[in-house]
């Protein structure tokens, strides 16, 4: 990767508007970039590496959180491997949403915008994000540096990305996937093959001895189907001569049984007519019937008569009696106030003045008086009273029985008629008794005669049926003959079909092991061939697994990067510093070697040997330093993948003193020489370091302006020759300034 030119507009305070850079005008260089403080100088190369990877190098807030413009951009043009590309970031802060786009040399887009296509193709021209921060690109943190990593990081990232040994673990894996599937195959197809031979070995029974039993069951049932065509016919005779006698048989069963229901039935008239005889022994008990009811009857009414004429004299009796009753009342009361007065009167006699003179007021004498006044007249009540109880009760009719006497005689009268209509209907039934006497009397004499008409027609049929005596002796054997035949025929049959499903069964399995021989060839050839690709792949697999070919890269290796990171320390440190790439330990019992990864450093003076991350601060800048430029010169002499010709330093001179500040600018310089880059950007703040370089890109008002960048600024290049200020030797430096034209703020 080469890196073109840059545009940037709106990403962070130090650059709020439209700024760019032309890399390509400066030509193969050491380029250092300079400024104040918050000048921007990070976050113009720390951009380079957003519009590759969409964030800036060792932050963790994202790239929106950076914009300071309403549309920021970022707009890289770079080339690989002579190729030219366009990388543009549009950003919307707002939306916090960013479009991400890569363009060929002709301008046409090769991505839509979206973040994963993108992706796929800077991954595919510049690498992956760790390996440029771990070689190419050194930020001032150390964020992602090569030796900033944890030992296992470290170790991965070499294997990874500087010995691009995925490759040879792709391949193993793959080599391994397919060994596994060929082991499947050979499993199954030695599965196939043992099935196939337990096949074609099996034994199959004789095909020509079962033909001939075959033949003779056939034969067999040959003679069975003659015999029992001559039972048949036999037995048909025998069944036809049968079917003459059933009719017989038939007709005089069914005479029999209606002979059966004669003699029932003439039984039964019998016993019906000696019930009704029993039934009319009592007939002559009722003759006297009609008498008897007629004289019921004739009492009946006269006993209603007498009680209607009862009722009547009960009646005026109860009438009278209740006058008398109320008269007598009456004259009781009216006598018991006679003596009451008497009393009264009584009293009167016994008072001296007799009711007269001064006395004649008081309520007792004058009450006295009144008594002997009222006796007469009520003296002459109670004897009209007395009177009219006599006349009353003279007038009384005498009764000789009362209507409740007469009232019984008439319930038994009635109960008696009742008996006497019952005997009555028994009488009209025994009359119908005898009627059906009669008729039955008549039917047992039908009976009777047709009994003997069937008598004699069943002795007709049973004396043509003992023309027929021996019929059953013929019958049954043959029946059992024939059934004997027909037996055994079936047996015949289901013996040669079984024959028959066993030949057919011997001729499949032939067939099958015919099959299965050409198929067991088949699968044999096919086993061949799985088995030497189990082989093949198999040892693929560990050839370029992690115990060969790969420790043969990674130990191959070690020594070739160490005497590049060596040749890059070579004046610096007085020579007393030498690294070494450590693929291998000693076991922990002492036998034999073990797969590891470290780096060890050695004090040629004190010859004391150290891990790198045992130095101090400012040894291990610059071993950092030497370590990440090897690295990326390693990757340049590998001659494939992605050539990178620009490499990226921020900052990283910032804990050496002035002498191994410019050891260090010496070790660029050696880098590019040893890598073949075409230019090597860094950030520095000591003049002396600057002035060393081929170009200086100034950013803000220059190098001691004192002025800061504006929010909004335009930019342009300009080259100036300046004198080293620590001697009085001149010469000329390409020097880019970025000057600001126009302050908006």
């Amino acid at each position: 990767m080469r890196l073109a030119t840059i545009r940037l507009r709106g990403i962070s305070e130090a650059f709020p508007n439209e700024i760019s850079v032309d890399f390509d005008a400066l030509g193969p260089s050491l380029i250092a970039i300079v400024g104040e403080n918050g000048a921007g100088k990070s976050t113009l190369i720390g951009s380079i590496f957003a519009a590759l990877f969409r964030q800036l190098p060792g932050q963790k807030r994202s790239l929106y959180d950076f914009a300071t413009h309403p549309e920021p951009e970022i707009d890289l043009t770079f080339s690989v491997n002579g190729s030219r590309l366009r990388s543009l970031l549009k950003l919307d802060p707002k939306a916090r949403q960013m479009e991400s786009y890569m363009f060929n040399a002709n301008g046409a887009p090769l991505t839509n915008g979206k973040k994963e296509p993108f992706e796929e193709l800077i991954w595919k021209y510049v690498g992956t994000p760790e390996f440029f921060l771990s070689s190419i690109f050194s930020s001032q943190k150390r964020t992602g540096n090569f030796l900033s990593l944890d030992r296992s990081e470290r170790k991965e990232l070499f294997i990874r990305e500087l010995l691009d040994l995925d490759r040879l673990r792709l391949i193993a894996t793959a080599a391994k996937e397919r060994a596994e599937e060929a082991a499947k195959s050979v499993t199954g197809l030695d599965g196939q093959c043992k099935s196939l031979r337990e096949i074609v070995d099996a034994p199959v029974e004789d095909l020509a001895a079962v033909e001939a039993q075959l033949d003779d069951l056939s034969s067999m049932l040959e003679r069975l189907e003659g015999e029992r065509q001559m039972a048949q016919q036999h037995l048909l005779e025998l069944q036809a001569t049968e079917g003459t006698r059933k009719p017989l048989m038939a007709e005089a069963e069914n005479l029999r049984l209606r002979l059966a229901r004669a003699d029932a039935e003439i039984a039964e008239a019998r016993r019906q007519i000696a019930k009704d005889e029993k039934l009319l022994a009592g007939k002559k008990h009722l003759a006297d019937l009609p008498e008897r009811a007629n004289e019921l009857t004739a009492r009946i009414q006269d006993l209603h008569r007498q009680i209607r004429e009862i009722q009547v004299q009960e009646a005026a009796n109860r009438e009278t009696e209740q006058t008398v009753q109320e008269l007598t009342a009456e004259l009781k009361a009216n006598i018991a106030e006679l003596d009451r007065l008497r009393v009264e009167r009584e009293e009167l006699a016994s008072v001296p003045c007799r009711g007269e003179g001064p006395y004649a007021g008081c309520p007792k004498i004058r009450r006295a008086v009144e008594a002997g006044q009222r006796i007469p007249n009520l003296q002459g009540s109670v004897d009209t009273l007395s009177l009219e109880v006599e006349v009353h009760r003279s007038s009384l009719v005498q009764i000789p029985r009362p209507s409740s006497q007469v009232s019984r005689l008439l319930e038994g009268c009635e109960h008696e008629r009742t008996k006497v209509d019952l005997e009555r209907r028994r009488h009209e039934e025994l009359q119908a008794v005898e009627a059906r006497r009669d008729e039955r009397l008549k039917a047992l004499q039908r009976l009777s005669h047709d009994r003997l008409d069937l008598a004699e027609e069943l002795a007709k049929k049973e004396s043509a049926l003992t023309g027929f005596g021996d019929l059953d002796a013929k019958l049954n054997p043959a029946r059992r003959g024939t059934a004997n035949i027909d037996r055994a025929i079936i047996s015949a049959h289901g013996e040669r079909d079984n024959v028959i499903a066993r030949q057919a069964q011997i001729k499949q399995r032939l067939e099958q092991q015919e099959i299965a021989r050409v198929r067991l060839a088949q699968v044999e050839t096919e086993l061949s061939k799985q088995n030497t690709e189990l082989e093949d792949y198999s040892y693929l697999a560990k050839v370029f697994g992690p115990d060969e070919i790969q420790l043969c890269e990674i130990q191959a290796a070690g020594p070739e990067a160490s005497s590049l990171v060596n040749a890059l320390l070579e004046g610096c440190f007085d020579n007393k510093f030498e690294i070494r790439f450590r693929t291998q330990r000693p076991k922990a019992d002492g036998h034999g070697m073990v797969d590891d990864f470290d780096i060890e450093v050695r004090n040629k003076n004190l010859d004391r040997t150290c891990l790198v991350d045992e130095l101090s601060e400012g040894q291990f800048v610059l071993v950092n330093e030497a370590v990440n430029l090897g690295i990326a010169i390693y990757n340049m002499r590998q001659g494939e993948g992605i050539r990178y010709e620009t490499i990226f330093r921020d900052e990283t001179v910032g804990a050496l003193d002035s002498a191994n500040a410019k050891e260090y600018v010496g070790m660029l310089r050696r880098a590019m020489d040893l890598g073949g880059f075409h230019q090597v950007v860094f950030i520095c703040y000591t003049p002396l370091v600057w002035e060393l370089a081929d170009s200086i890109l100034s950013v803000g008002g220059g190098p001691g302006s004192g002025r800061r960048p504006a929010c909004s600024a335009r930019v342009r290049i300009t080259r100036q020759t300046f004198a080293t200020p620590e001697s009085n030797v001149g010469y000329t430096a390409k020097r880019m300034a970025i000057q600001d034209l126009e302050t908006t703020c």
